[in-house]
């Protein structure tokens, strides 16, 4: 462990409501409750039977308490749906004790809410399948204050319409989601406002339509996950996406033309990228899941964690800003601080992803990057579709379980 802050980069500099700058590496919240795992029974724990006391949530303030504080971290990232409710109640937790007061205190092991970057979402919140989604104007505002309450801030930094995909209808949306994020906007509640789901063409349609329905660009912000890793980079490769600069372009092109900032999760693809595999509820065909254990053994093989090495091919993109991943102790934040304390000395804004490359990796790490890549002999070479899940199918499908609920 090097210990070294994480290296900060430039972020926005034509939109003043988001951040100027961002850490390389971002703390995905969702390990703060038992959304992943049910270690030490978390599953048990609910926003009611939440305390600072235990010993698990003892653990979790002292991690955030380590990325922000020790590491350099500053940018935090929950929902409603982590826990469905814990997550922000436990970072909550953790600000009471970083966030400086109007008094002052320590200023060595405090901050000031400005130095901090919080982000949170609306829109999925309960693990009861009928009250899982909720687009509605009021619920909406409801869930805004609720996590301002929960988290104890005076303002959000950044605040996501969630999984979009899953909305009945986009009018919804038009009609009462995103008229409700604009008002949290005008109280003051949210700096910005941000879009994040799976399916980069849904997430096209929603931003090109709430343009058009709001003359404005409302969305500052677009975060994706698992589009920006080792077998899917379709972010930067599919070309699907019409712009008023092409008739097709790709997302990210989309986004940089409309002036939307991108940020990205997953860079282990939720476990596909590691090598003890995917939890069982992964959406990943068998096919991708076959040919991840490959890459997974060809690593193994060669000496070189297939983890770190996803991780720092993700980060290396100079067109994220911010790279979210979920760290559920001090030991995996400061994994994820090393590996990205080895960008300390690149220059993002000048140089392409493969001299970036060439700087982080070394020499054992490039070759095995380059079978992994290897269009016709790599572990993904074969992969046509597969190299990626069906979002707008797994929305349908949750549809027509609901549906079957009320019919019962």
């Amino acid at each position: 462990m090097c210990n070294n802050k994480v290296p900060q980069r430039s972020y926005s500099e034509n939109n003043t409501n988001l951040p100027k700058q961002l850490p390389l590496v971002g703390l995905g919240c969702s390990s703060f409750s038992s959304f992943f795992s049910s270690e030490d029974n978390n599953d048990e724990l609910t926003v009611d039977t939440v305390s600072r006391e235990l010993p698990v949530v003892i653990g979790w303030i002292q991690t955030i308490q380590h990325a922000v504080l020790n590491r350099g971290i500053n940018l935090l990232d929950t929902a409603p749906w982590y826990g469905h409710g814990v997550s922000e109640t436990v970072v909550g937790y953790a600000l009471d004790t970083i966030i400086l007061s109007d008094e002052g205190c320590d200023q060595a092991q405090q901050r000031k809410r400005s130095d901090l970057i919080i982000n949170t979402k609306v829109g999925r919140y309960e693990a009861d399948v009928l009250k899982q989604f909720d687009f509605s104007y009021e619920t909406t505002i409801k869930s805004v204050q609720r996590s301002l309450e929960r988290m104890n801030c005076s303002y959000i930094d950044v605040i996501q319409l969630h999984d979009p995909e899953f909305a009945p209808s986009i009018s919804i949306l038009l009609k009462e989601t995103i008229p409700a994020l604009l008002e949290c906007k005008r109280r003051g509640w949210a700096r910005a406002l941000g879009l994040t789901g799976y399916p980069l063409d849904v997430q096209h349609e929603i931003l090109v339509k709430a343009a058009s329905e709001f003359n404005t660009i409302v969305f500052d912000q677009s975060l994706v996950y698992c589009h920006n890793n080792i077998h899917d980079n379709s972010l930067f490769s599919e070309y699907c996406f019409p712009s008023e600069r092409a008739a097709t372009d790709t997302f990210a092109g989309f986004c940089q033309h409309s002036n939307i900032n991108l940020m990205a999760a997953a860079p282990l693809s939720m476990g596909l990228l590691t090598h003890s595999g995917p939890p069982a509820w992964h959406p990943a065909p068998t096919v991708l899941k076959e040919a991840c254990v490959k890459a997974s053994k060809l690593c193994a093989s060669e000496g070189v964690n297939l983890s770190f090495l996803a991780i720092l091919y993700s980060l290396s993109h100079p067109s994220i800003g911010c790279t979210l991943l979920g760290m559920k102790d001090e030991k995996e934040v400061d994994v994820a601080a090393d590996l990205a304390s080895r960008f300390s000395t690149v220059n993002f804004d000048k140089e392409n992803q493969d001299s970036i490359l060439d700087q982080v990796l070394t020499r054992k790490e490039k070759d095995v990057l380059e079978k992994l890549l290897d269009k016709t002999d790599g572990p993904f070479a074969q992969l046509k579709e597969d190299y990626r899940w069906d979002g707008r199918k797994a929305a349908r499908t949750f549809w027509e379980l609901v549906d079957g609920m009320k019919q019962k």
